[in-house]
């Protein structure tokens, strides 16, 4: 082909088994003006050889069409989970769709590719941006544009309160493996740009179908929830030109980093509500005309108001970028914070704060998460979004109407862990619980269980270098080493570029010398009394008298030299 190839724009479908992923994909492929090839991931006991499938003769005689296949150019992938041990044999498929497309002279305007039900999301979404960051020469064909998960509206609750792992759930999809059936459907719900409630039909009524949409919003307010039935999503919204992703182009610390914002935005905009409901009530005494009244400052502060994995292998994925142009994009808050990290270090600690909107550089103004990120230099790949978020208002206020909320616990000092166990641990609301040693949960009301998702970094008193990833969900809870804090890993081994190391560095405290070591934890839940819960997190956190055995204790272990740091303080002391 003369000339730069097309890059063709891959979208990753994801969802258990029985969800709805296969009719979603035959809805669109039977109704798309667009041109489409499809990758599917099949991992039953009984497989065909990866194959390019024709059926052009087929669909010219009218015959009926009965699988993905007869549809559209597709190949199925034979050995496995594309998650797990396929990504050389994924890569290959891509590359035979794109040789056919190249020799036809017909670029397809998107590839889909159908994971298996358990398939996890972002292990792929991860490969992808590996692949690109190491320049594997296919990435300059193909970009991950955007993710989409499908879920079963009707089994959705059931799932989520599920106490059983894959393994015992073959329904779901085969190869499963122990891994807890809700933290699996948690991730594809948090790990997808565009969350598909398919069957909403199978839902008592319209107020269920509210609160499931509330629900899923709250777990990741970064994508876009479509109730549909029978799989008849708005085509050129999920698949068409107008679908573009954000979460695509993040890694673990990314999406950290966008629930992080989004609950902090949520938790200012409540604040400023209620501020208004106490310190402006005389609004309320121009309710009878509707107007906004000269000279009344309530009103004009109301209408001002009214617009609403560490994956600490550092491996060189503190990544939040605009990889299509390579550039920062102004108006982007997420830009100007994840400006600071794409590097991938070769040093186990995979920092991977990538939060990226690629393509047209449009920042998303009504989305909280991308103005809060932004505060924090996150590069950015802003793609411009289609549906410009326009389904997040009403999500948010369906999430207010039912109670849901989030926020962010933030503190600089360290858990004590029997403490955190005996105070904290054992009071989860969770019945799977790694972090307890295999004792009973505790029994009884306690502020943290009306928590329903909770996920962030740790810092733990017994390690002064490893940073811990905090996940609960419905009935299952962890905690993981995430590889080391920045501020143990040398200077040398930073990113190499000047904004990328000043995103490191948003996460340091400058007043102290423990770096960008913390505790930010998101809780989402449903009534939940912050104080309360905050103050039982407070009580497992090191007293004044412990943390000074703390720092003695690693005195003798001090971080790598930092000069971009010490800069920094030198110029805040200068300030004050």
């Amino acid at each position: 082909m003369a000339g730069q190839p097309n890059v063709t724009k891959v979208t990753m479908l994801s969802g258990f088994l029985g969800a709805g992923k296969t009719t979603v994909l035959r809805y669109v492929l039977e109704n798309s003006k667009e041109k489409i090839a499809c990758i599917v991931n099949d991992v039953a006991s009984i497989n065909i050889d990866a194959k390019l499938v024709r059926n052009d003769n087929m669909r010219a005689r009218g015959e009926q069409t009965n699988t993905t296949a007869d549809l559209t150019d597709t190949i199925e992938l034979q050995n496995g989970c594309a998650c797990c041990n396929l990504q050389d044999e994924l890569f290959t498929s891509f590359e035979k769709i794109l040789a056919l497309a190249d020799r036809r002279g017909e670029p397809y305007a998107r590839i889909v590719l159908e994971n298996s039900g358990v398939a996890e999301p972002q292990n792929i979404r991860d490969k992808f941006n590996e692949a690109a960051a190491a320049g594997h020469p296919l990435m300059q064909r193909l970009e991950l544009d955007t993710l989409v998960t499908v879920v079963d509206a009707g089994g959705f609750i059931k799932e989520y309160a599920s106490r059983t792992p894959l393994a015992a759930r073959p329904d779901l999809g085969e190869g499963g493996n122990l891994r807890p059936v809700v933290d699996l459907l948690v991730e594809q719900v948090e790990c997808a740009d565009y969350v598909v409630l398919n069957k909403t039909d199978m839902l008592a009524d319209e107020e269920k179908q509210a609160q499931l949409v509330a629900i899923v919003s709250s777990l990741n307010p970064l994508a876009t929830v479509i109730p549909c039935t029978q799989g008849k999503v708005p085509i050129e919204v999920v698949f068409g030109s107008q679908a573009h992703g954000v979460v695509a182009k993040l890694n673990t610390e990314g999406q950290h980093r966008g629930a992080v914002a989004a609950a902090k935005a949520a938790q200012q905009a409540s604040e400023h509500k209620h501020d208004h409901k106490h310190k402006h009530e005389h609004k309320h005494d121009h309710a009878a005309d509707g107007k906004e009244h000269d000279g009344c400052k309530a009103c004009e502060h109301e209408h001002d108001h009214d617009h609403h994995h560490h994956h600490h292998d550092h491996k060189d994925e503190h990544k939040h970028d605009h990889e299509a142009d390579g550039k920062e994009h102004e108006g982007c808050k997420a830009c100007e914070h994840e400006h600071h990290h794409h590097d991938h270090h070769d040093h186990n600690h995979k920092h991977e704060h990538k939060h990226d909107h690629d393509h047209e550089g449009h920042s998303h103004d009504d989305c909280a998460a991308c103005r809060e990120e932004g505060e924090h230099g996150h590069h950015h790949h802003h793609h411009h979004h289609g549906h410009s978020h326009s389904e997040r208002p009403s999500q948010t206020t369906a999430a207010s109407r039912f109670g849901i909320r989030s926020f962010v616990y933030s503190r600089r000092k360290p858990f004590h862990p029997q403490r955190l166990k005996e105070m904290v641990l054992k009071w989860l609301p969770v019945t799977h619980n790694q972090a307890i040693d295999g004792e009973a949960p505790a029994v009884g009301d306690t502020p943290i269980k009306t928590v329903l998702r909770s996920k962030g970094f740790m810092w733990m008193s017994n390690s002064h270098t490893t940073a811990y990833y905090w996940s609960h969900a419905g009935q299952h809870f962890e905690i993981r080493d995430e590889g080391d804090w920045w501020s143990a890993v040398p200077e040398e081994d930073w990113p190499e570029e000047e904004a990328q190391r000043n995103v490191v560095l948003q996460d340091f405290d400058v007043s102290t010398d423990f770096g960008d070591r913390r505790q930010e934890i998101v809780f989402i839940g449903v009534g939940m009394e912050e104080d309360k819960i905050c103050a039982q997190l407070d009580g497992a956190l090191l007293t004044d008298e412990e943390m000074a055995m703390y720092m003695k204790r690693w005195a003798s272990v001090p971080d790598p030299a930092h000069p971009a740091l010490e800069a920094l303080k030198q110029a805040k002391r200068k300030s004050t």
